[in-house]
């Protein structure tokens, strides 16, 4: 057996991805990146004390530091990389890449380049996201993320299930403290359907929202077009940070 040593600061071991949560009281559903069975590895959450739903959608300012710090500490325990629960925190990708010494990935949104350079450029391509009154192309220019590509982007935001369990989720969580799976999955369904029968041309969908994993499959049997969600990017992730033994037959 190896002889190991142990690490500074850590409490427990063996962490494959960090993941940094609003403070926000939502149900995380399987699938759910707030779900730790979403993943087929170990992974270690640290949630940023009062950045909320929507001080983080609403892009408030003054939340660096904390979300470094969070960042940090996730590092300091152990974490090969680090990745968020809020498509949202692109905001923070930038200043957390510098802050840490291990891969950042913040945002589903950062998939979107790759997948721009996956489609013809004239192709259009959907993002799901959590507020399209908030998620705009002037945002996804901001931070480093316009392609040639033309975009569409829808939300449920104003949708009731959507709106009461998750945009007004706080620290001590929604309304009405629950929330319907297969309301959730009906929304999201008909905000992407809504989206492709505006947009017949369009060719694949980003969804940006982190509690829409769960629903992908049912958003891509609707509209039968190639799909990517939050939990991608962190399986991603987890693969450059964790490579894998291959054994078989030849």
């Amino acid at each position: 057996m190896p002889t190991y040593r142990k690490r500074a600061g850590a409490y427990s071991y063996g962490h494959g991805v960090g993941l940094l949560l609003l403070d926000a009281r939502a149900p995380f559903v399987p699938g759910d990146v707030g779900n730790a069975t979403s993943y087929e590895y170990p992974v270690l959450y640290k949630t940023v004390p009062g950045l909320t739903t929507n001080a983080c959608l609403g892009g408030e300012a003054g939340w660096e530091q904390a979300v470094v710090d969070a960042a940090r500490a996730l590092e300091k325990e152990g974490a090969k990389g680090l990745s968020s629960d809020c498509g949202f925190m692109i905001q923070f990708q930038e200043v957390v890449a510098d802050a840490v010494d291990i891969p950042v990935a913040l945002s589903s949104l950062l998939q979107l380049p790759m997948m721009a350079r996956c489609l013809d450029p004239e192709a259009t391509i959907g993002i799901l996201t959590a507020d399209d009154t908030v998620l705009t192309q002037d945002m996804l220019k901001r931070y480093g993320l316009d392609v040639p590509n033309p975009i569409v982007i829808r939300g449920p935001q104003d949708e009731p299930e959507f709106n009461e369990a998750i945009m007004l989720a706080g620290p001590e969580g929604s309304p009405s403290m629950s929330l319907d799976s297969d309301r959730i999955r009906d929304e999201a369904v008909k905000t992407a359907r809504a989206m492709q029968d505006e947009h017949p041309e369009m060719a694949a969908v980003l969804i940006e929202c982190s509690i829409m994993p769960p629903y992908a499959k049912a958003v891509q049997e609707a509209i039968d077009l190639p799909c990517f969600n939050f939990i991608d990017v962190i399986d991603y992730m987890h693969a450059g940070t964790r490579q894998r033994a291959y054994r078989g037959g030849y």
